[in-house]
């Protein structure tokens, strides 16, 4: 797994699947006792959308299962051959094209981004 962006105060490293181009455009979590933090590395500006454990481990299933969402904060809806992740709580959305996500994919279905037992506070 890369870890190659900066840290995130309060956040461990931010973290991005071993799937993702060189150009590191992708999406990028990064976990924490408290939950997991998710952004767009292209656009750090455009915000990060902060899940905890439970919501963390859901949206990653609502991911590989198409989109249904049942973790309560974050939407998952594909827009044109782009994938938008919008905070249910805040306005933050983050837009990731099919490479990127296809990345982000891959990655969760080798296990990268389960975090559950590993995260130390």
């Amino acid at each position: 797994m890369n870890t190659d962006s900066p840290k995130a105060p309060g956040l461990n490293v931010w973290r991005k699947s071993s799937y993702s181009t060189s150009t590191g455009n992708c999406v990028e979590v990064a976990p924490s006792a408290g939950g997991v933090a998710v952004r767009h590395s292209k656009r750090p500006a455009a915000g990060t959308i902060t899940l905890s454990h439970p919501a963390w481990s859901a949206f990653l299933r609502d991911a590989r299962e198409g989109g249904t969402v049942t973790n309560g904060v974050v939407a998952i809806a594909r827009v044109g051959g782009d994938m938008l992740v919008t905070s249910l709580t805040t306005e933050v959305e983050l837009r990731f094209d099919e490479g990127e996500w296809s990345a982000f994919l891959a990655g969760v279905a080798d296990g990268e981004f389960d975090f559950a037992g590993r995260i130390t506070a």
